[in-house]
């Protein structure tokens, strides 16, 4: 009874997930300039569905905290939004211009994200259906304010050992650009001559294909290598792909 109870949520899953109000919203990063032509980009949202479904969109501030993850605040006087609420006819496309409005002068880059959520609609099958399954979908698209001269710079600034088995590696960003970690390799030496070389999501979680943004600094614990003494003072250097187009 149990695997046809089970077998019967996920049927209805399926059947459920097939009849909701989907869109596609394109491109999911974006760079502005802070004047010019350069400050407006757009952006498209497709309805591929077969109802009228209600889109917000929206901008918010990009920031990280102590451990790499997102912090977001509204960014409403950066951008100016047109149209920021719209109903979209099924199987069709609204354009949405999206216009930088901040400092004139930037020497570091700006982060954001773009947000465009699916809100209820009356008239729509979701809310009319008496459906208990109710999915509204969001999408957040990287935009980036870039300065006029990009540097590149990205340090491990410490490595300890937290004494479980893990060390806590501290990468900081001292660049004036996000930085995308593609192939990254840490090596980490400690004060009895051992040296051992990290890469790899297993070796590095939290820290390989991670996005670092400018000036931020963030700690990750990893696992204790072997090959390295414990309780030491470590010394590390970072290598990495340079790529700023992605996240």
């Amino acid at each position: 009874m149990r695997h046809k109870s089970l077998l019967f949520i996920a049927i209805l899953l399926a059947l459920v997930c097939a009849s909701l109000s989907a869109f596609q919203f394109e491109p999911l990063v974006q760079t502005f300039d802070v004047s010019g032509a350069g400050a407006t980009k757009t952006f498209t949202i497709t309805n591929d569905s077969d109802d009228i479904i209600a889109v917000v969109v929206s901008a918010l501030v990009r920031t990280q905290d102590g451990e790499g993850n997102e912090v977001n605040s509204d960014a409403s006087r950066y951008f100016n939004i047109q149209p920021s609420r719209i109903l979209i006819q099924p199987q069709s496309s609204q354009i949405v211009r999206v216009q930088y409005r901040g400092p004139r002068t930037v020497t570091r880059e700006l982060s954001f994200r773009i947000v465009a959520e699916q809100i209820p609609y009356s008239q729509g099958r979701i809310a009319s259906s008496g459906s208990m399954f109710n999915f509204l979908y969001v999408f957040r698209a990287s935009a980036y304010v870039l300065p006029s001269r990009v540097q590149e710079n990205v340090q491990v600034s410490s490595v300890v050992d937290n004494g479980d088995g893990t060390l806590a590696v501290t990468l900081t960003n001292n660049g004036n650009v996000h930085q995308i970690l593609y192939d990254c390799e840490i090596r980490i030496r400690d004060g009895e001559g051992g040296e051992v070389t990290l890469s790899g999501s297993d070796a590095l979680p939290g820290i390989s294909g991670s996005n670092i943004l400018a000036g931020m600094s963030w700690t990750k614990d990893v696992p204790m290598p072997a090959g390295l003494a414990s309780g030491s003072t470590y010394s590390a250097s970072i290598d990495y792909d340079f790529d700023i187009g992605a996240q």
